[in-house]
């Protein structure tokens, strides 16, 4: 089979090998789509965190189940799933509390075993979540996303009428504002540098967005009071962006982050956390909405195929890698098609 290796930073290659055999308690899966994450791209430059080289990246993925080794999962054989990337240990104190990305012995599809870009791929049936047949495999490979967009609405208590601002319109920021749309919130605002992505944010019905620099949001609510957020998504990861956000807020507001960056970091100006009462709450990983992310896509409350804007096969990973690197023809979601 093919499978895409990332084998040191800003080096991979695609490579032949065996189909793998699922350990105990696994299924093999045949992968469909899977699409490409900012943190495979901060994966590949080698910054990141909890990861380990050779590795087959990729974990927003869709595909169908082809073998199981045991009983537990059988009836998956033959049907469309997607799956959660976390390994836990199911054991720790963390695990235990509910808090599985926290875990001491954690391991990740795509970052610390074998991934989804390849055309086969082995994980916990205990991930796997099964696909009604009415949810394409395309638009599947972004259930995976929007639960992390869920998620982080749900810890952020995103309630109806509030105003919500978000910085950073790439796939989880343009999932995040369909996500505020879901609970009953507006998103006043969107923070992009990428005039496509802005454009795509526009299209989704935002009614305004600014530049992404420094400054811009701000600018904007002092222009339009109306405008200032009860709530700002942070999900670009940059410093200057959660500084932005907490200056944009209003006072006595709430501060999402999502979105990180290890390579990053600044000099940045906390006191208006302290002199605002602000709250700010992290996020990080799908959480438990995979099953109202897979209904959401089914129903067709939430059109993500607009999102996934550059399709490519496997055999072209080195333009694929570009093109979302650069964030390059209004790039918004490159994916792989595992069937091509």
């Amino acid at each position: 089979m093919k499978a895409l290796m990332f084998e040191a930073p800003e080096r991979a290659l695609l490579t032949h090998r065996e189909v793998p055999d699922p350990a105990p308690g696994e299924a093999l899966v045949r992968v469909a789509y899977n699409s490409v994450c900012g943190s495979d791209l901060s994966f590949y430059k080698g910054v990141w965190h909890g990861f380990t080289y050779p590795v087959v990246p990729g974990h927003e993925w869709s595909g169908t189940v082809v073998d199981v080794n045991g009983t537990q999962g059988a009836e998956l054989i033959g049907t469309n799933v997607v799956g959660d990337l976390t390994c836990s240990c199911g054991a720790c104190a963390h695990c235990k509390a509910g808090k599985p990305t926290l875990c001491e012995d954690l391991q990740e599809l795509g970052f610390t075993r074998d991934g989804a870009c390849a055309e086969y791929m082995t994980i916990p049936v205990a991930n796997l979540k099964r696909l009604p047949d009415s949810l394409p495999l395309r638009a599947a490979c972004q259930v995976e996303p929007l639960a992390v967009a869920l998620n982080a609405v749900d810890l952020l208590n995103v309630a109806a009428g509030e105003k919500v601002a978000v910085m950073g319109a790439g796939g989880i920021g343009l999932l995040l504002a369909e996500a505020v749309r879901l609970r009953g919130g507006t998103v006043t605002a969107v923070a992009e540098p990428v005039p496509e992505r802005r454009a795509a944010a526009l299209a989704m019905g935002v009614p305004a967005v600014v530049s992404g620099e420094p400054g811009a949001l701000v600018e904007l609510t002092r222009k339009n009071p109306e405008a200032v957020p009860d709530i700002v998504m942070e999900a670009s990861g940059y410093p200057a962006a959660v500084q932005e956000a907490v200056e944009a807020v209003r006072p006595g507001g709430r501060v999402g982050l999502v979105g990180y960056r290890i390579e990053e970091a600044s000099v940045m100006a906390p006191h208006h956390i302290v002199l605002k009462v602000l709250t700010v709450q992290a996020s990080m990983g799908p959480g438990t909405r995979f099953d109202e992310a897979i209904d959401v896509l089914a129903s067709g409350a939430v059109d993500v195929v607009a999102l996934l804007s550059h399709e490519f096969a496997l055999d072209d990973y080195a333009k694929a890698l570009d093109v979302a690197l650069r964030r390059a023809d209004g790039n918004t979601r490159s994916y792989f098609n595992l069937q091509a």
